[in-house]
């Protein structure tokens, strides 16, 4: 940025949208700032068209909606700011590595290198000579793209277990085990008994891996479970990311160590049981039910894109070990 002299600029576009009523969806106010520093067209006029847009596909939407529509646009005017570029590096921080130094060794020299946007400097080499792909990678990925993550409310949970079936990525999990496997839990890690007479004296978790979750709010979305006192608190509700973000990062790890059920231990299967077990895609490119197998999925067209996804979602049958 230095030797080629380029402009930066900033705004909080999370913040714009969630000011002018338009939640997480920053479409409009990035699409404001590219015209607004980019000089394709004069400022104002930009901004002209852009909101003669806005009328022409949201105005069947109602009023309302153009509204918060054109306050974002201005909104954004008044966030956005340059950050002035100093003459030389002032800073010693590195970026940090792409993946966990617990990752394996294929993580890291090739699929680390893939992630970072410099797959073409890979040797042919560097692959396996039978084209096969480990599986299990996407955990490493650790995207940290939500905003917003689910935290879990034991005492209002009804465990019917929609949550952790609606979540397209398999970032939200429930597990019941013996109450020993806890005795050593992080302070933070929740947990509550088991109401069902299926596992009578078991305990049970939800928990969400903060670093995968992408903040889609469709677990609070489909949560039945409210609190009488006060409705907008359901079992599950979103929560900044950032402050939880440590603190769940071990829940998460230690909750991971807790044992699968398996099939076995299921007296059916169900939407409310399969929850329980171990997900088979999951993360970054799951996007489907994550309890399907392959040979379901692939009649969905699923199986041919999970084919060359890198890192790769599917879980396979190796032992789970918490980056």
């Amino acid at each position: 940025m230095i030797a080629k002299k380029i402009r930066f600029f900033a705004i909080d576009a999370v913040a714009v949208a969630n000011a002018t009523g338009m939640g997480q969806r920053i479409n409009t106010i990035m699409q404001t700032c590219y015209f607004a520093i980019s000089g394709v067209l004069p400022r104002e006029e930009a901004i002209a068209q852009i909101k003669k847009s806005i009328e022409k596909t949201y105005g069947k939407r109602g009023a309302e909606v153009v509204r918060r529509n054109f306050e974002a646009v201005d909104g954004t005017l008044a966030h956005l700011h340059e950050v002035p570029v100093p003459a030389e590096v002032t800073t010693g921080r590195t970026r940090p590595p792409m993946v966990s130094a617990k990752a394996p060794d294929f993580m890291q020299k090739v699929t680390a290198v893939i992630m970072a946007g410099k797959g073409d400097l890979l040797p042919v080499s560097a692959f396996p000579v039978d084209g096969t792909w480990p599986v299990a990678t996407a955990k490493w990925e650790k995207r940290n793209i939500a905003f917003e993550i689910p935290v879990w409310d034991p005492k209002i949970c009804i465990q019917c277990n929609q949550c952790v079936l609606v979540c397209p990525h398999a970032t939200i999990r429930a597990k019941v085990y013996d109450p020993a496997a806890i005795e050593d839990a992080p302070a933070t890690f929740q947990s509550t008994a088991y109401k069902g007479l299926e596992f009578k004296g078991k305990s049970f978790t939800i928990q969400v891996a903060p670093e995968d979750c992408t903040g889609c709010g469709l677990c609070v979305n489909v949560c039945p479970a409210k609190d009488r006192t006060n409705p907008k608190h359901k079992a599950i509700d979103m929560r900044p990311q950032e402050p939880l973000r440590e603190a769940e990062r071990v829940n998460y790890s230690f909750f991971l160590d807790l044992p699968e059920t398996s099939r076995g231990d299921l007296a059916k299967v169900d939407h409310k049981s399969s929850q329980f077990l171990e997900p088979l895609f999951e993360y970054s490119g799951a996007l489907l039910d994550t309890q399907f197998h392959t040979q379901e999925v692939r009649g969905a067209g699923q199986e041919s894109v999970h084919g060359i996804k890198a890192p790769e979602p599917r879980t396979g049958t190796q032992t789970r070990s918490a980056p």
